[in-house]
């Protein structure tokens, strides 16, 4: 039996690290191009990307790097890479001409859909529809015209039949040659014929396969979509293990072991790896973290500081060491850290977690609650796995973004994983665990995502720094005994139904909310004018809102 696919901590929850950026925006696009470059096959010579122009990109366009995400990714770079940057620049190198246009994407109605339209050097011609979903994660739409879901979990071998002309007997064959095959579909649209296409958890040898089936059916046409997440889907993947924390909780007292040792046998039954290499991957994306909050105060770095994005982290520092400080404490610490995790410094990966640099928001309050109660590494690691299992929850019964959830399911979700994992770290109970992330997310249902063009990181950064230096708070009212009323799930269900009923210009299109105001449209219109005076490769990177 083919288990469906649900959220995992390294695929969906804590990913994907990437450069300076937004998730949906930066991220999505970025390996949405990858995936059209994978199903080019060849070097591109031209390139058109068609976006919504009701759509979400239409509003921020090149304020989140949108624009070079898109093309990096098309020219093979994954948002890890600091090459993103440059992406036209490099395009030009290339002799690869890149054109944008705002239309109707009929094939879907996503938000963040982009249709590329790609032509190889040799002149072929392909194109690929797909929806940047949230936190990074994608999914195709239709591929050269043929439905086609994937959402970059494993190797996709594509066998285009124009004509129809394989047999079953080869088809069989060919299926024959694939070893654990976790998918498989047959696609037929009048006109073009038969997409077979497999899903694979290991790279086949596509060579070998076009030379076995060449000299039976010269006109296929194979390409192979390479995996963008670390974790590869498997054909013998477990059910998913709980998606209520109520469930969690129950786990947690029939097998005897603690809340963050289920949510290692949760992320053990999704990816199929052992004990070790869970542990391990979490402690390897928590070095990532801690750079990414540090390094604007540890390191020779470039910090980006200009009138539309302004060095925020030297600017705290600077009065932290003034009398006029009000904050202390472990706030102090947390507005320190969180500063750090959205400095945007090219080159200093960041782990998005839902939003784009989210873990790192979330590490910038596990850590200052570590530095006060002395706790150690294991602690805060603990803490990473509390966080990754509410995330998880988060995205089996919604899409916590804010095309879908406004800021709720950004700034929102962020600070309910940072308070279950602190009152975690500290030792508190299953059920104050609960209760903190269920008051911490209760605080910010209802929030709009408008950012504003030009507007200094405003109002968002204004709601992950609530969030973040909320999360402590919330944990300490659970671990008194403050009962959070809803179980984690349904204070869920009810930010999914209230993010839904807002309108669209008020769901990261920078259309209404703040972005209305007067002051905002004056920001706006100097921004416009200073991008549209200013080359891609010289504006800063990440997000400028």
């Amino acid at each position: 039996m083919t288990v469906a696919p649900y959220p995992e901590f390294f695929n969906d929850v804590f990913g994907p690290v990437m450069q300076p950026g937004s998730s949906s925006h930066t991220a999505g696009p970025c390996r949405l191009g990858y995936l059209a470059g994978c199903l080019l096959g060849e070097p591109v010579a031209s390139m058109r990307i068609e976006l919504d122009k009701e759509g979400s990109f239409a509003g921020t366009f090149g304020i989140m790097a949108e624009d070079r995400a898109m093309v990096a990714g098309v020219l093979g770079y994954l948002p890890d890479d600091a090459r993103l940057f440059r992406s036209f620049e490099l395009a030009e190198e290339a002799g690869v001409e890149v054109e944008f246009a705002f239309t109707e994407i009929a094939e879907s109605r996503h938000p963040n859909a982009i249709k590329f339209v790609l032509t190889g050097e040799s002149g072929l011609m392909i194109d690929l529809v797909g929806d940047s979903t949230g936190g990074g994660m994608v999914e195709t739409v239709t591929i050269d015209g043929f439905p086609y879901r994937t959402l970059g979990d494993a190797f996709v071998l594509l066998v285009q039949d124009p004509q129809e002309a394989l047999s079953d007997e080869q088809l069989e064959r060919l299926r024959a040659e694939l070893s654990d095959v976790v998918d498989a579909q047959t696609v037929r649209v009048d006109g073009r014929g038969v997409l077979h296409a497999f899903a694979l958890p290991v790279e086949p040898v596509l060579e070998s396969l076009r030379e076995m089936l060449d000299g039976d059916v010269p006109v296929l046409r194979l390409a192979l979509l390479r995996p963008l997440l670390p974790v590869v889907s498997q054909p013998d993947r477990k059910p998913q293990l709980f998606d209520t924390m109520t469930r969690w909780r129950e786990l947690a007292v029939e097998r005897d072991i603690p809340l963050w040792e289920v949510a290692i046998q949760y992320e053990m039954d999704a990816s199929g790896w052992p004990f070790a290499w869970v542990v391990d991957r979490m402690r390897e994306l928590s070095l990532v973290m801690r750079r990414q909050t540090r390094a604007v105060y540890e390191e020779d770095v470039a910090v980006v500081d200009t009138e539309f994005k302004p060095d925020f982290a030297g600017r705290w520092m600077k009065h932290a060491e003034t009398p006029a400080r009000v904050s202390d404490g472990v706030t102090a610490q947390t507005i320190k850290y969180a500063y750090g995790a959205g400095a945007g410094i090219p080159g200093v990966e960041n782990v998005p977690g839902p939003m784009g640099g989210g873990a790192g928001y979330i590490y910038a309050a596990l850590t200052a609650v570590q530095e006060a109660r002395g706790l150690s590494e294991d602690d805060v690691l603990r803490g990473l796995f509390i966080a990754a299992g509410v995330g998880a929850i988060a995205y089996t019964r919604t899409a916590p973004t804010g095309e879908v959830l406004g800021c709720t399911g950004e700034s929102g979700m962020c600070g309910a994983m940072a308070a279950a994992a602190i009152a975690e770290m500290v030792g508190g109970t299953p059920q104050a665990v609960e209760n903190a992330a269920s008051l911490a997310l209760q605080a910010f249902i209802g929030l709009p995502c408008d950012p504003m063009p030009g507007g200094l990181s405003q109002p968002c950064r204004s709601r992950i720094m609530a969030a973040t230096c909320m999360a402590h708070v919330f944990a300490d009212l659970a671990l008194a005994g403050h009962e959070a009323v809803l179980p984690l799930h349904e204070a869920i269900d009810v930010a999914d139904g209230i993010g839904r009923a807002l309108p669209p210009e008020l769901l990261c299109t920078s259309e209404g909310g703040c972005c209305a105001a007067p002051a905002a449209q004056a920001r706006r219109a100097a921004y416009r004018r200073w991008f549209d005076e200013s080359r891609p490769e010289d504006r800063p990177p990440g997000n400028l809102i």
